[in-house]
């Protein structure tokens, strides 16, 4: 009999080529969600404080300073560890257009205690640099500025990183990518995973799975709508 027709054999082949492919599988999603150093920022849409109806617009006048203010601009964003490890001395640096003077701004965290500290680094007419020195997986910081003199909403920031993948996206763009993602018609692949998920042994690594495909989708679905 040759060994390639012993069912023993055949049985020690088939248990270890299971074995590979499950290690294989294993590495693949310990690669995917292990040690992400990543950091999002959602930039919310400008609200101009200056909204009124033209027939009075040319009666009101505001000032700042002694100095007469031609639009008044609120800015909203949301930095945040998106990753599963912590991300120490993150910068944040904000950018309006030329014209623009940031006149104050607010900070929240989450969680509010035990929150690494927050160091303004430059504030000068139009920029805002600050300094995170420590963000855990999980928590964000409230930034709300307001300006005056703005040509424009336009707003700019950068948050380049050693080693940290940073990601900048409107919340728009967010939305727009979450609806891409559920409006996909249903694939194959994540059946048999959440199929495989409900099996004993095997749901460990297929959910696991599942995550990265969406979220790899999800990131796909910003590239496009950003």
């Amino acid at each position: 009999m040759a060994w390639y027709d012993n069912p023993t054999v055949a049985a020690i082949l088939g248990a270890l080529a299971g074995s590979i492919v499950t290690a294989s599988v294993s590495v693949f999603i310990w690669q995917k969600t292990n040690k992400i150093r990543r950091v999002d920022c959602i930039v919310n849409d400008a609200s101009s404080l200056l909204s009124f109806a033209d027939t009075i617009r040319n009666d009101l006048e505001v000032t700042y300073a002694g100095e007469r203010a031609n639009s008044v601009f609120l800015f909203n964003l949301e930095v945040f560890n998106s990753g599963t490890q912590a991300i120490g001395n993150q910068p944040v640096r904000i950018r309006l257009d030329k014209g623009a003077k940031i006149v104050g701004y607010t900070l929240k965290t989450q969680p509010e205690v035990g929150f690494g500290e927050i160091i303004e680094a430059k504030r000068e007419n139009s920029v805002l640099d600050l300094n995170i020195e420590l963000l855990n997986p999980g928590d964000r910081v409230y930034i709300e500025l307001i300006s005056v003199n703005n040509a424009s909403d336009m707003i700019d920031v950068y948050m380049k990183n050693a080693n940290v993948t940073c990601r900048l996206y409107t919340r728009r763009a967010a939305e727009n990518a979450i609806l891409g993602v559920l409006n996909q018609k249903i694939d194959p692949t994540l059946i048999s995973l959440a199929l495989i998920s409900s099996i004993p042994l095997l749901g460990g690594f297929a959910q696991p799975l599942m995550a990265v495909i969406l979220a790899d989708r999800f990131q796909r679905g910003l590239r496009q709508k950003n």
